[in-house]
């Protein structure tokens, strides 16, 4: 009965689920999916997409070459915005470099929020602000590309994403791996059942080196708007360091639940199909490069068991950089992610594995910034939607409360809360 039982489960998890499926699934939860008849600002084809970048440091920079590189998709750079000055100049300049259409720097994002003619926005802010610019570009009609994490705040999180439903935006997470052929490989692999039962997934995300000590001596208070770059987290006096190196600091940040984690706990809500972690506990601390004046930890290990009954083992260092990985480990043997490697090792049975074999990349027909601009024409799902920003956010926020509080937490998809 034992083993009918286990087979049962087996067959569960072999069924390949597609993604309109698990958006269903999201659905039940309280999630929502955009479709063509409830868009309001449907854009046809011949009509131009007017994107505004928010943000422009490291990864708003980015988000400009990717939407340069969409120009054939009746796609332009209408707007750039950022606190600092040199940033908005330096944005500028490159957008010139690559459009002949003419582009305006502003200071302040609610001057983009309130202009007719923006169609999106990408939003490449410090962590604390995603989730605050989200609602407020969704309550103003724009749809948004949002840079991971989509919060560090539970509640400013389902704000952002009941805004998002009400107002029917297409909201792409930027967590790339969901563009990534390799990823998009190892995601088919799982979701044919391949692996058998699987129980556990372990990640572990090492360097050797202090990161996000960013040079700040170039920086002018008289250049910043540092109530607008605070927002809600303030008020503190300005610090050019903490200006350009908010990723250390508490006031701006979850860490690295939120500054990397993210990218891992998408991925596995993707593969696995699993939303939400049901209990989390973490503990998480600063062990070596604190002579920086750091808040935000350089060491992690987290435990994170999820209701279909897998268990992720995550853990991350910037003191040692051996043994970075990403492993499922299923009854019938395992993955490993980063070589894209199926093999039997570790399984059993009739259905184990039989060849160690390398599975060949699944490139997506086009990039993640290109789907969202795509989406934003035909009104579809993108890639990475908004339940999916929603789920990344909430098992980074339940890893860095357990750390702060110093205890084991659950999460209650229902009642949306921490217990």
């Amino acid at each position: 009965m034992i083993r009918e039982m286990r087979e049962c489960r087996n067959n569960e998890r072999r069924k390949k689920v597609k993604r309109r499926d698990f958006h269903r699934t999201a659905l039940a939860m309280g999630a929502w999916s955009l479709t063509a008849a409830q868009a309001t600002s449907v854009q046809g084809a011949n009509d131009r997409i007017r994107v505004a970048v928010i943000g422009c440091g490291v990864r708003g920079s980015q988000h400009i070459a990717d939407i340069l590189a969409c120009r054939e998709m009746g796609v332009e750079i209408s707007h750039v915005c950022d606190v600092w000055r040199g940033a908005r100049e330096t944005a500028v300049a490159a957008v010139k470099k690559g459009q002949n259409a003419p582009v305006h720097a502003v200071e302040d994002y609610r001057v983009i929020l309130a202009h007719p003619e923006v169609n999106a926005v990408t939003i490449a802010t410090p962590d604390f602000s995603h989730a605050k610019i989200l609602k407020e570009a969704a309550e103003a009609g724009k749809d948004a590309y949002c840079e991971k994490p989509m919060a560090v705040d539970l509640q400013e999180a389902l704000a952002a994403v009941d805004a998002v439903r009400a107002n029917q935006r297409v909201v792409q997470s930027g967590t790339q791996y969901r563009s990534d052929g390799h990823f998009i490989a190892c995601a088919s692999a799982v979701h044919s059942g391949v692996l058998g039962l699987i129980t556990r997934i372990a990640i572990a995300q090492n360097f050797n080196e202090p990161r996000w000590r960013k040079a700040y001596d170039d920086v002018r208070e008289d250049d910043v708007n540092w109530p607008l770059f605070e927002l809600h987290h303030g008020p503190h006096p300005f610090s050019a360091k903490k200006f350009r190196r908010w990723y250390l600091y508490r006031d701006y940040t979850n860490g690295l639940p939120g500054l990397w984690m993210s990218h891992y706990l998408n991925a596995v809500a993707w593969f696995m199909q699993d939303l939400f972690p049901a209990e989390v506990v973490c503990s998480a601390a600063v062990r070596r490069w604190g002579d920086d004046g750091r808040e935000t930890e350089d060491t992690l290990s987290a435990i994170l068991d999820y209701p279909s009954g897998f268990q992720l083992n995550f853990s991350m260092s910037l003191c040692n950089s051996a043994d970075t990985h990403f492993i499922l480990y299923g009854s019938n043997g395992k993955l490993d992610v980063w070589k894209r490697e199926l093999s039997g090792d570790g399984g059993g049975g009739p259905d184990q594995i039989k060849e160690t074999r390398v599975l060949p990349p699944e490139n997506p027909p086009n990039s993640h910034m290109a789907d969202f601009l795509d989406c934003v024409r035909t009104r579809q799902d993108p890639r990475c939607p908004v339940e999916m920003g929603l789920a990344h956010s909430v098992a980074g926020i339940l890893c860095a409360e357990s750390n702060r509080l110093g205890k084991r937490l659950r999460y209650n998809p229902e009642k949306r809360e921490i217990v």
